[in-house]
């Protein structure tokens, strides 16, 4: 039997009016990691720029870096493909960036550092996107 007490607290409580209060924590993590992400890639491009010899190269770092930004800027906005294209992003270039950070290694320790840092973070955001996308529901539950 239900309680009718145990309605009238539920519904006596106020909703919260605050936007962070209402924003749910992976919702909040994602854009947090989205934020880092494109940060990092700043930061990053500034170290690239200077190795860069060749025109061609340079204007393909240049467009990557921007459309990078604008899409992680639309994901934060709360776009669905933007959010989706981003994270698809990060985990296309944590397959392409992974199998050489050994190699990386080997040859400049700073470089596969700040590779190692790009990395983690873009898994942070692929794992975050999967917890929101999850709605708080268990993978398994969601399979049936």
């Amino acid at each position: 039997m239900i309680d009718r007490m145990d309605y009238e607290e539920a519904f006596s409580k106020r909703a919260p009016t605050d936007l962070v209060a209402l924003t749910p924590k992976s919702e909040r993590l994602f854009k947090a990691t989205v934020i880092v992400v494109c940060g990092w890639a700043a930061i990053e491009a500034i170290l690239e720029l200077g190795s860069s010899i060749d025109a061609t190269l340079l204007l393909a770092l240049v467009t990557l870096k921007v459309l990078m930004g604008i899409i992680g800027a639309l994901a934060v906005l709360n776009l669905p493909f933007a959010r989706h294209a981003f994270t698809f992003f990060c985990g296309a270039s944590i397959f392409v960036m992974a199998p050489a950070l050994p190699l990386e290694y080997t040859r400049c320790v700073s470089f596969a550092l700040f590779a190692t840092v790009e990395c983690i973070t873009k898994a942070v955001c692929i794992a975050s996107f999967a917890l929101g996308s999850s709605g708080g529901r268990r993978v398994r539950d969601q399979m049936r």
